[in-house]
Parts: C-alpha cells; structure tokens; sequence
C-alpha cells in the first residue's frame, strides 16, 4: 500500500476531507466517517465513488483490497456491493421443491437484516442515521445559552457532547443550523480543546480582521510553542520581534480584546479571548515547571485582563498580576498593560526597563497603553486625567494609520471615542462629541464596548 500517495475524500459535492493517505483513509472508513457512496480523488485524477469498483481498479487499484476490507465481506455479494458488478454470477439453478423452506425463509431475513445493517452503517457514517430516520430533536438552545450564561462550561459540555455529532453534521450541511449553533460550538470547542472533530477551524474562527491565527487550537499551539522555543530569549531580550503568531499574541492588547464582542460568540467572547485560552492551556501542557516563567507571567496577565470564562463581568475590573522580577520584553509588555493612571505608566520608563523602551515597537506600545488611559478619563469623566494625557498622545498620532504596527490592532473606535479626528485631539473636554454608548466598530462583526 503506497504511502506517498495522497487523497481527497469529497461528502455529498460539498464536504471534503483530506487530503490522507491510503492508511487514513482505511481508518475513517473504519470509524465510519467514510461511507462507499462518498468519493475519492488522487493526485489529480478523477473522481470516483469508493463503490464503483471498475473505476476503482482502473483509476486508484491501490485502494480496491483496502476497500473492500475496510467495507466487509457483505459489499460482495448483497445490494450494495461495489458498482457494475452483477449481484449474483452464473447461472441461477433451483434444488427442487423438496427443498427445505424453513431454510429458504431463514436466508431471506438474514438478507434483509444484512441490508438494514448495511443502511445503517451508511447513514451512521454520514451521521445522519438519527438525524434523517430517528428525527430526535436536539437539545434547546435556550438551556445551553443559561448554562453558558450563569459560567457552569461543565454542564453545558455535557449537555451538548452526546449531541455534538449530529449538531455538526447538520451544521455542516444547513446555512441556518449553522448560524444557530456556531455559538455553542465555538463555546464547546474554545472551553475545551479549541477543535472539533469534523467541523473546520476557519469556521470557528469567523470573520476576524485582526491578524491573528487561522487555527487557535491548543494542538495548533502546542507545535507552535515547541517551534518558538529557540527564540523565546532573542524576543524576551529585545533583540528580535519575529512576526509568527506566538510572538505577537504576547503583544496583543487585553483590553483591547475585552472591549470587543463578537456577533455568534457567546463564551469565550470573541475569538482573540479564545485564542489566548487556547494558548495558555497549549503552553501549560507542555512547561510544567515550577520556576519563574516571563512568558508564563505574560500569558497569565492576558488572562486575567480578557475575562477568562469563569469570572463574572459584574466583578468589576480584573486587578492584573505584577510582572516578573526578570526584565524581558515580555514584563514590560505586562507593565505598560497593568498601569491605572499616567503615573503608573512612567514607571514603565525607569528602571529596570529603560534600556528596553529604546525599543521603537516598545515606545508605540507605550502610546497605545496611553490611550487606553484616555479611554478610561474619558469614559469616567476624568477632566483632571486628561490634559495629562493630551499633548504628548496628539504629537504620537500624527501621520500614523491609527493601528498598532505591529500586531495590527485596529484602534480607531477609541481614537473616535476619545475625540481624535485625522490624528488631532480636541483643546478641551467641551469639543468632545457626547459620550455614546458601545460604539460600532468598522468591521461589521465587531461590538465594542468603550465602558468596560
């Protein structure tokens, strides 16, 4: 069985799987997630149902024995063997009326059992045995969206697990099931693995228009850490900034996150808030030691400020953790994002993390964690706060795309918000338009909430 060759495995001309190889392909048909009636597709060539066996043979005859074996001995003979092959060879000659009826009877019902069991197999394979034949409804959404709600992810996950199979497959197959449970299996996939099995990622991930990974599995992330690792020091010390998704989630602004709600996601709130989930639970399984960590320390600080599933907004701001005693990029990231007021924030600038902020990425993120502060006095009213503010953050605005270089973070709602029009802030707080609600961002798929 060649194990260079590579498949494609199309459901119903729309549902691919792949591309595998021979091997993996024998697998899913033993799982059933492979059924005879799906095609197969090799290297360019056509495609062929996996039940036609003249094409089989003459296209992929690699795959016929492993088909066959992986179908069972029934395929042969009854109905629903391969393709274009007779159903009974030979001539057909009768024993005579002396011949046992009972006998007669008893094969015609193992025939039908052996086709009912064959249907089953199929539409199970599918997964449309209970969904198509059996109809049985599946659970309410209004149960999972309270369970999600009040913070219990152990009851919603065992609420939806035993119906997550048909709940993908008709998912999978109808736009508005799609929409209408997209929510709970991002939630189920985010507090959980980041995956499901069967259901594509770029559908989990959704429209989102930050750069930010097509895969936020914690599989994805635990290649992507033990890939980092030998970068880990040149990044920490300042040296490098590579652009691989690791290095920038360390970099992304939590609240920037948390302000955001995405249309179609429940628990986590967006997919960034999931991502970092993702990327915690990946980088914990595979560093369990009990020393000092500066990416540990930043992963954690991320955590707290985007809202962890688990602690209820109505709490009141999450107090972040202090930075690591080791002076890395990764801490000063933390200290500029854990500043309350101006103050907090210039002791960013001394000791010990001065030589860092000759950093230019580190001096614009310096700005950044400034507006956030403008957002906060503006949000309370703080009149007092904002001049402090004022003059230096519309001398870093000027001729800049309102976005953060190098994460590419978005900030043009908080640069509405605070009043900022073509990079020049208003005199006085009396310019400012009147505090609104949560601002519509731009990218259609976003909430932003400036309050929280």
């Amino acid at each position: 069985m060649p194990r260079s060759k590579l498949y494609l495995i199309r459901r119903d001309l729309e549902a691919f799987t792949g591309p595998v190889v021979a091997i993996e392909l024998a697998k899913l048909m033993e799982h059933m997630a492979v059924g005879l009636r799906d095609e197969v597709s090799g290297h360019c060539g056509p495609w062929v149902f996996l039940d036609d066996r003249e094409k089989l043979k003459k296209f992929y005859p690699e795959l016929v024995s492993l088909v066959r074996s992986a179908a069972g001995t029934g395929w042969t003979t009854d109905v629903g063997a391969f393709r274009n092959e007779a159903t009974v060879k030979g001539a057909i000659s009768l024993v005579g009326r002396k011949a046992d009826r009972r006998l007669m009877i008893a094969a015609a019902f193992f025939g039908l059992a052996l086709l009912a069991a064959l249907i089953a197999w199929m539409l199970a394979g599918t997964g449309e045995l209970s969904s198509r034949i059996i109809s049985s409804p599946l659970p309410p959404t209004a149960e999972l969206n309270s369970l999600l709600q009040m913070g219990k992810e152990k009851e919603f996950a065992g609420a939806i697990e035993p119906q997550l199979p048909k709940i993908v497959d008709r998912a999978n197959r109808n736009h508005e099931a799609l929409l209408a449970w997209l929510p709970y299996l991002r939630a189920y996939a985010f507090l959980g693995a980041g995956e499901i099995d069967g259901f594509q990622s770029k559908k989990l991930r959704g429209e989102v228009g930050v750069a930010a990974p097509a895969d936020c599995s914690v599989k994805a992330w635990v290649k992507r850490w033990r890939d980092a690792a030998p970068a880990f020091s040149a990044v920490a010390n300042g040296t490098t900034l590579p652009s691989d998704h690791w290095a920038r989630l360390l970099a992304w602004d939590p609240f920037w996150i948390g302000r955001r709600s995405q249309s179609g996601w429940i628990r986590p709130r967006n997919f960034y808030q999931g991502c970092v989930m993702a990327a915690v639970r990946a980088y914990e399984s595979i560093n369990t030691k009990m020393t000092a960590d500066p990416i540990r320390d930043r992963l954690a600080v991320l955590s707290a400020a985007v809202h962890v599933p688990g602690q209820a907004r109505d709490q009141g701001p999450v107090k972040l953790s202090a930075a690591s005693g080791k002076v890395t990029n990764f801490g000063l990231w933390s200290c500029m994002d854990s500043a309350g007021d101006r103050l907090e924030l210039d002791r960013c600038l001394e000791s010990p993390w001065q030589d860092l902020m000759q950093s230019d990425y580190n001096r614009e993120k310096f700005y950044w964690s400034m507006l956030r502060l403008a957002v906060k006095a503006r949000s309370s009213g703080d009149q007092a706060a904002w001049p402090l503010l004022r003059n230096d953050f519309q001398a870093f605005l000027s001729g800049r795309d309102h976005s953060d270089s190098y994460t590419r973070i978005d900030y043009t709602d908080e640069l509405l918000f605070v009043g900022a029009v073509d990079g020049v802030l208003p005199e006085t707080m009396n310019a400012l338009p009147p505090a609104p609600g949560p601002v519509k961002s731009l990218n259609e798929d976003i909430q932003v909430d400036l309050s929280h």
